[in-house]
């Protein structure tokens, strides 16, 4: 009896999707001038959003630029680094199992 129900109640539940699905359709056939004003109200608040954190940000001191220029410098040298110690023995292989 409890599967029953648990079919009647999937049946309905896709049954009722459908309509709604159907409906949601038409709605957007309807709207396309709404969905127009909707995409720009959306651009307007995102340059507001960005405005507003332009407004918060400053320019770094001499000493935070110099502090995260070494720290750039010294990732892409520990990572061109790991690069190379890859590659150099993959060579190797490769010639080894060429030859």
């Amino acid at each position: 009896m409890a599967k029953k129900n648990i079919a009647d109640n999937n049946n309905n539940s896709s049954a009722k999707s459908n309509k709604s699905n159907k409906n949601n359709n038409t709605k957007k056939s309807n709207n396309n001038g709404n969905d127009f004003n909707s995409k720009i109200e959306e651009i307007k608040s995102f340059v507001n959003q960005c405005k507003r954190v332009l407004m918060i940000t400053r320019r770094p001191s001499k000493d935070e630029f110099i502090m995260v220029s070494k720290v750039t410098g010294l990732g892409i040298c520990l990572l061109g680094t790991i690069g190379f110690a890859i590659h150099v023995p993959m060579m190797y292989l490769k010639a080894m199992l060429k030859g």
